[in-house]
């Protein structure tokens, strides 16, 4: 087997202190720790190394590459994020310079380095007073020069948010069009950002059509962009089991990109690592939307119950979750009022995210639901409708309960839409 060109590890959305006891730096001393053996050449970072914007977390990040690449410290392509720029006054520019300074890294944006013959170009949004057009056409020159320089070789691009509608958690506000727009425009591109926090066990984190993207999910804590019921905001429950980062292999003919959960020291799907084939061909390309066609619906396996469970003023469905290739990402439970003669009457739908990102120890085959108590009808004959669904949104038969509220009254409390 040929030996990779460059060795890539690629970390981000730390939201660290400058302390060992902080959960993001202590995320981060764990995917060093499982980085190191591998002596990768290039360390990415994309953005939100700090929570708060202290220049001290910075420093602290530099400290413990020091300590866990002894000898032979990674060449840095990293680019600021929102949360680096907190309490900056405004002055995003003198945050964005202290990033760089601490990182080794030249305090140009964007940043474009040249390594092995390959481009790494980090762009980071809102740095200085440059108007955000004039910061796309600067990023827009060195596409150009990394692109007559090589018409072949992917050029890598690093940024905080995603471009618009390509991978998992870019199809709110968090992704940006106009990323997507430029980068469509240069077929070699492999865009690589942060900010969305997406698990990467969902296979949608990986994109292609005119250029190829991923995310990088983060080493603080998982969300979700649909905002299921059971989230808080977007924070998925048990949000603090997704630390997660990727290391990268380049060779002259492909990439391959390893996923890991650091808390485990687990890679993500070792039998599924993404490749990339170079020279990049939209034609050829694995992992575009049409994928969702190539993939079955999860169905729940004959003679699945679900039942029924009040506990403390909430009612819970409580089943054994439905089957799939890859796995079921979510529920959609349909609640109806039920008249005497059974006729159902639409009352709400919620989508509820299950448990495919957490820790392998903590993995359970039970899936528990809580209902939404507004849309109980007090002491009423309801029936729900549970269908599985997976990432691409293929969806299955659903599980069917009638069931008698033992409510009298609105169960007090549940707008909160507390998590478990």
């Amino acid at each position: 087997m040929s030996r990779p060109v460059l060795k890539v590890g690629i970390v981000g959305d730390i939201q660290g202190y400058p302390v060992e006891y902080d959960w993001g730096m202590h995320n981060l001393e764990r995917a060093f720790a499982m980085l190191a053996p591998k002596q990768p050449d290039v360390l990415i970072m994309d953005g939100d190394l700090s929570d708060q914007g202290d220049p001290e977390a910075f420093s602290y990040y530099r400290m413990l590459t020091e300590k866990y690449f002894k000898g032979k410290i990674p060449m840095p392509v990293a680019c600021a994020g929102n949360h680096d720029y907190l309490h900056s006054g405004g002055n995003t520019l003198a945050v964005y310079e202290k990033l760089c300074r601490a990182l080794g890294q030249e305090a140009v944006n964007p940043f474009h380095s040249l390594i092995a013959g390959y481009d790494f170009i980090a762009f980071s949004e809102n740095t200085g007073d440059i108007p955000p057009q004039k910061q796309l056409e600067m990023l827009e020159r060195e596409l150009v020069r990394a692109a007559e320089r090589d018409p072949v070789k992917p050029i890598f691009v690093v940024t905080h948010y995603p471009p618009a509608n390509t991978v998992a958690g870019s199809h709110d506000a968090s992704g940006r069009q106009e990323l997507f727009e430029l980068f469509e425009r240069f077929p070699q591109v492999v865009s690589i950002s942060g900010h969305t926090h997406y698990p990467l066990e969902d296979e949608r984190s990986i994109w292609q059509g005119g250029f190829t993207a991923f995310q990088t999910s983060g080493l603080s804590y998982g969300c979700m962009e649909e905002r299921p019921f059971n989230t808080c905001n977007s924070i998925l429950p048990f949000a603090r089991e997704a630390v997660q980062c990727l290391y990268m292999e380049i060779f002259e003919s492909h990439l391959e990109i390893h996923r890991w959960n650091v808390e485990d020291s687990r890679e993500i799907k070792p039998e599924s690592v993404w490749r990339v084939e170079i020279p990049y061909s939209q034609a050829a390309a694995r992992y575009t939307d049409a994928r969702k066609n190539q993939r079955s619906a999860p169905e729940f396996p004959a003679g699945t119950q679900v039942f029924l469970r009040y506990d403390f003023g909430y009612l819970y469905l409580i089943f054994e979750q439905a089957k799939h290739e890859d796995f079921t990402q979510f529920y959609k439970v349909r609640l109806y009022d039920l008249d005497k003669n059974r006729n159902a009457v639409f009352k709400s739908e919620n989508l509820y995210v299950t448990g495919f990102y957490r820790l392998e120890r903590n993995q359970d085959h039970r899936q528990v639901i809580q209902l939404p108590g507004n849309d109980l009808t007090p002491c009423g004959r309801m029936r729900a409708e549970i269908y599985p669904v997976e990432s691409f949104g293929n969806t299955g038969k659903p599980l069917v309960l009638d069931f008698d509220n033992p409510c009298s009254s609105p169960l007090p409390g549940l707008t909160e839409r507390p998590q478990e």
